[in-house]
């Protein structure tokens, strides 16, 4: 086939003969919702796209945003809802319903300014995890999916074992050693016992692991966070002085000690650039924010204010590590910028509410072409 488009996506005269490396260097500063539509020109330019180099590359680029949940209250024309028939699930566009569903919204923080979106794609339960630009979630009726909203690629994953959600925990990684997707299961047993399970998505099959010591998890209210290859736990709400890891290359817990007790509700883990981040709540006027850095604890900067700022609960790095967002637990979302040392409001448009949100990148990542270096 031809690299000359249809008449309705026409191309500056001399585009598709532009050579492939010049290509490259045009697409890859693309957004993946336009790639979606370029590869689907010609076979040369879905090979170039779809290649495991373009999509590394154009991953690196991409600036991460929030994801979560929120109902919807009508059906839109454009709308994709999951759909399972005959155990295979699939995209579908649904017809007209009075039904409210869960769909995926997107929160963008750049240079200051906040943009809500929507991949249009419903149907969830749950989103458990995100790893590149796929989303671990639970469709309505609780089966695992790997999603890429983006592309509208999606594969069921057979479950586990299952427990109540409140007792269990899912990890979502990239092994660079297996050069695979991998998902790492805790759960705890009526006794309290904590016992572990990995899931490799190249073969889709479970296995037992070594599990965490005792005592190392008082609950899993915190969801994990992922930093280059690693898995880590806060291993506790409050009254904490430790983390959990586990490097998915060796499947092995370690338990490490965090640089300041966690005495904070709103204590979290966050994953910035590739690195692990604590922020810690000192006082009520004081947060504390930590990298761990060649396994050592290393302090960022401190967030002073002269009011009580223990509500705030911190869930995302910009991806230059300039600023930090905060949620308030009345849902109202703050800005601390590291350079002015300044907290202002963040007015969200459509006044959006969420309860619990993942850092995710818009990317054209699948199961198959996905290779990350770091």
């Amino acid at each position: 086939m031809s690299c000359i488009p249809r008449k309705h996506n026409a191309l500056p005269n001399g585009f598709s003969r532009l050579p492939d490396d010049l290509l490259f260097k045009i697409f890859v500063t693309l957004r993946a919702k336009d790639l979606v539509r370029l590869r689907r020109v010609c076979k040369t330019w879905y090979k170039l796209i779809s290649s495991p180099n373009f999509v590394e590359s154009h991953m690196s680029r991409c600036e991460p945003v929030l994801t979560f949940l929120k109902r919807y209250p009508e059906p839109r024309p454009n709308m994709f809802s999951i759909n399972a028939n005959n155990g295979r699930f699939t995209l579908f566009k649904p017809s007209s319903s009075n039904e409210r569903d869960c769909e995926i919204h997107l929160l963008e923080f750049t240079n200051g300014k906040n943009k809500v979106g929507t991949l249009d794609v419903c149907g969830f339960g749950n989103i458990l995890a995100t790893c590149n630009g796929l989303i671990l979630a639970t469709n309505k009726s609780g089966t695992l999916l790997i999603l890429n909203p983006t592309t509208r690629t999606l594969v069921s994953i057979k479950p586990g074992t299952m427990v109540h959600p409140r007792d269990e925990s899912y990890g979502f990684v990239f092994s660079h050693r297996a050069r695979e997707y991998k998902i790492v299961h805790l759960l705890r047993d009526g006794s309290g016992h904590v016992d572990s399970e990995i899931l490799s998505l190249k073969t889709m099959s479970w296995k037992g692991c070594t599990v965490p010591s005792f005592g190392s998890f008082r609950d899993f209210v915190h969801k994990p966070v992922v930093a280059s290859g690693v898995v880590y736990w806060l291993s506790g709400v409050g009254g904490v002085d430790h983390f959990v890891s586990m490097d998915i290359d060796h499947e092995k817990f370690v338990t490490s000690a965090l640089p300041v007790n966690s005495t904070g509700l709103t204590d979290r883990l966050l994953e910035n650039q590739g690195l692990l981040n604590f922020v810690g709540q000192m006082t009520v006027y004081r947060i504390q924010v930590w990298m761990l850095k060649t396994g050592q604890w290393v302090k960022r900067y401190t967030i002073n204010m002269d009011y009580d700022i223990t509500d705030m609960v911190p869930v995302f790095i910009t991806g230059n590590g300039k600023s930090m967002i905060f949620k308030m637990l009345n849902d109202e979302v703050f800005e601390y910028d590291v350079e002015e040392d300044e907290m202002k409001e963040v007015s969200v448009d459509g006044n959006q509410s969420f309860d619990l949100a993942f850092s995710h990148v818009n990317t054209l990542v699948s199961l198959e072409n996905s290779a990350p270096l770091w």
